[in-house]
């Protein structure tokens, strides 16, 4: 039997995936009878010398806290003195394993061991180049041509071009986008979809995966319920499809109690950030993606994947093939941070300070967008956020018969253009033409701004424009 078929999670692999050969210049395997020696001069692989790199040490001046301007002075050196932890330039500014440094790689591991471990053993993590470089590498090694992934019907829709550049076909599911009290993915009517596949889409074949946005979702920065949580995953495990949890948002969280307490690390995990989906999966069904864009620097383009080892095996061997292994020099200046504010604890206090400054950010747009004429006059709904760095105002469009607010939205673009503000538009997250027309929502962020009265004078600048559409 096919090694692909003979385990249900492998079956959910890419045909041309699961039996990948990578051939290497290295010839074959050692024979387990030759003795080798001890210290052999190494004249095979064209790796040179780190007497060659012309750095011989890096200081990084770091702070404790966003916006912070005391520092503290990290040193990477060319040669660590601990080399368990530290990640030297010797190491980093050579060629690096395809997986990842083993001093990150196990960081990860710690922080995913601490917050979101897998109900199960046999698991695994590998570095990549960013969230983006994630998306290729595990919809490359799941999606043959014709395969269906199903996504939440307003997403980031970059995505699909890493589903469809692989041959895949992208299904919407229906959602609580503008709900508070029940957001995220419907999931009476995702069963229902599941149930009745063959009668809804007769011509595609069942699905091999649903990639969702859980906590802090884009664009609406709504978190789904932990109860719908073990629905979804036991419906992925009835109906054999890959879980495919994105979350670069999930460590900002926007509850009150980080700006009103004294939160520690412990509470911050097991009180206030969500259970990943990979918490309740003991199958090997959920493939979990993290970033430190979001929380340490969008141009280090460095992030991890988690999923079962079989997975990730062949994770690896993709790589191999496309990216290799991932930047070493953003590899060094991530972990010297990590290890010099203590590991997966400081990182963890890193991400409730970060909470704090877009906590305050998210408050300012809220209650200055509510104090407009035209939140006043019903014009515009503000969906408050859970977590990340997006809100969603919901516009209160007259209806029309064709149900299409593209035309409507295009107006109001101007508008706010003129009024002096940009914004992003409901349409341009829509899954399918059919959710792009019924969109009246626009996406806003409180990530890029300099401060709290830029949001400020933002959100009045935003108000004034829906007002002036709205009446003009």
């Amino acid at each position: 039997m096919p090694e692909s078929t003979a385990d249900p999670i492998l079956s959910l692999l890419a045909d041309r995936i699961v039996n990948q050969k990578v051939v290497s210049f290295h010839g074959e395997p050692v024979p387990k009878d030759i003795k080798a020696h001890p210290k052999p001069i190494h004249l095979s692989v064209g790796t040179p010398h780190h007497g060659f790199f012309p750095i011989n040490g890096v200081n990084l001046d770091i702070t404790l806290e966003p916006f912070g301007e005391t520092t503290e002075t990290v040193k990477v050196n060319k040669v660590a003195n601990d080399a368990t932890k530290e990640l030297d330039i010797k190491a980093a500014f050579q060629y690096g394993p395809t997986q990842g440094h083993p001093q990150l790689l196990n960081f990860t591991k710690e922080l995913i061991a601490e917050v979101n471990p897998p109900k199960y053993k046999d698991w695994d993590v590998t570095c990549t180049n960013g969230t983006g470089d994630s998306f290729n590498k595990v919809f490359g090694v799941i999606v043959n041509p014709g395969d269906v992934v199903l996504m939440e019907a307003y997403t980031y829709l970059p995505v699909c071009n890493y589903i469809t550049n692989h041959g895949g076909i992208t299904v919407p599911v229906v959602m609580n986008h503008t709900s508070q009290e029940n957001p995220g993915i419907d999931v009476d009517s995702l069963t229902e979809l599941l149930e009745n596949w063959e009668t809804h889409h007769p011509q595609l074949r069942r699905p091999k995966a649903l990639y969702t946005i859980p906590t802090g979702q884009n664009p609406t920065g709504l978190t789904i319920s932990q109860f719908n949580r073990a629905a979804i995953y036991n419906l992925a495990k009835l109906h054999n499809f890959l879980i495919v949890e994105d979350d670069p948002y999930g460590y900002i969280q926007l509850n009150d109690r980080v700006l009103k307490e004294e939160i520690t690390p412990y509470q911050y995990v097991n009180e206030l950030l969500p259970s990943s989906y990979i918490q309740y999966d003991t199958t090997g069904h959920v493939i979990r993606l993290e970033s430190f864009s979001k929380t340490f620097a969008p141009g280090t383009r460095l992030g991890f994947v988690v999923g079962s080892s079989k997975i990730i095996k062949h994770m690896v061997k993709f790589a191999d093939i496309t990216s290799r292994a991932p930047s070493g020099i953003s590899q060094v200046v991530v972990n010297q941070f990590i290890q010099a504010v203590g590991g997966v604890e400081g990182w963890i206090n890193w991400n409730i300070n970060v909470s704090k400054e877009y906590a305050r950010r998210n408050i300012v747009l809220i209650e200055t967008l509510q104090k407009s004429e035209a939140f006043k006059k019903g014009y515009m709904k503000v969906i408050e956020p859970d977590a990340g760095m997006f809100a969603i105002v919901e516009l209160n469009f007259p209806p029309n018969e064709q149900e299409d607010y593209r035309s409507e939205l295009q107006q109001l673009r101007c508008r706010l253009l003129e009024s002096g503000v940009v914004v992003t538009y409901g349409s341009n997250f829509g899954i399918s033409e059919e959710y792009s027309k019924k969109a009246k929502f626009i996406r806003l962020t409180i990530a890029a701004a300099d401060d709290s009265s830029e949001i400020e004078e933002g959100m009045k600048r935003l108000g004034e424009g829906i007002l002036k559409h709205f009446e003009q």
